[in-house]
């Protein structure tokens, strides 16, 4: 059971709950970067099985997890990005994107952990999508888009893996080059609001780097966890203060085969609301 827990330090390249611990702060991060860097890996690889249209076709994404076994820790997708992978198949459509031209960046995930949703919108969307989260986390990115090479290949499109400092959120780094797209016209975000200053960097994360276009969208997920209802309930509102509006929201329960616990998951999509 996730302990809700708050992190004292919140200079971050994003965030990263790994089973019962946040890692958000600087020195967490570096702690994080030295176990990957030593231990001895071993991978757990699923296949999560996701709807790719109304009429009950589904498509496998492949997803590998490491194991840091010296430490007890695992890196893990959650409920939340698989119910929001889930929705992807009924919210793409809805969506009318730039032409490839454009200098804006079709889609965007913040947080991103194992790369589930990301994959899933890749593949379904036909569209580009670039993963974020913290830096000793891209190499497993990468390994998710290759294990997932094949289908998007039929897709015809690409994905790459880098890193967002939620803190100062004005560069983003793909493969240690700074991207000349300044904004994203989809964002998405599984499960990243823990902490009493998630609401406040996440919100500001999403006002700059989404679009002011009608079509833009954020997408979020999250599981209806009692301790953190009043930070999702902040995130809402400072959203809102910046001029957005949720226009489609639901809950659904993860599958208990796949997930043990957090598997009631609220998801929500956002627009700007005057334009």
């Amino acid at each position: 059971m996730t302990v809700c827990s708050i992190s004292l330090n919140i200079n971050i390249l994003s965030n990263i709950r790994i089973q019962d611990k946040d890692y958000t702060s600087v020195f967490a991060y570096y702690s994080l970067e030295s176990i990957m860097a030593t231990e001895e890996r071993s991978f757990k690889t699923q296949d999560f099985t996701v709807p790719s249209n109304g009429t009950g076709e589904t498509i496998q994404v492949r997803i590998s997890e490491p194991n840091l076994t010296s430490e007890n820790l695992g890196l893990e997708t959650w409920a939340a990005s698989h119910i929001l992978a889930s929705q992807l198949h009924h919210i793409g459509p809805k969506i009318q994107f730039p032409a490839p031209s454009s200098d804006v960046l079709p889609i965007l995930e913040l947080g991103a952990g194992t790369g589930l949703v990301g994959v899933t919108a890749a593949t379904l969307w036909k569209q580009p999508v670039v993963l974020t989260d913290l830096a000793p986390l891209v190499p497993a990115l990468d390994a998710n888009i290759d294990l997932n090479s094949e289908g998007l290949r039929t897709a015809n499109t690409h994905m790459e893996a880098g890193t967002l400092d939620w803190k100062h959120p004005t560069t983003l780094i793909v493969k240690d080059q700074q991207q000349p797209q300044t904004q994203a016209h989809v964002i998405f975000a599984a499960d990243t609001i823990y902490s009493e200053e998630h609401p406040e960097l996440l919100a500001n994360v999403i006002l700059k780097w989404l679009v002011k276009d009608k079509e833009a969208r954020f997408i979020i997920a999250y599981p209806l966890r009692v301790c953190y209802i009043d930070y999702i309930r902040e995130m809402w509102e400072r959203l809102e203060e910046g001029g957005m509006e949720a226009f489609e929201e639901g809950r659904e329960e993860a599958s208990q085969d796949l997930f043990n616990d957090e598997r009631l998951v609220e998801w929500s999509v956002w627009r700007w609301k005057d334009i």
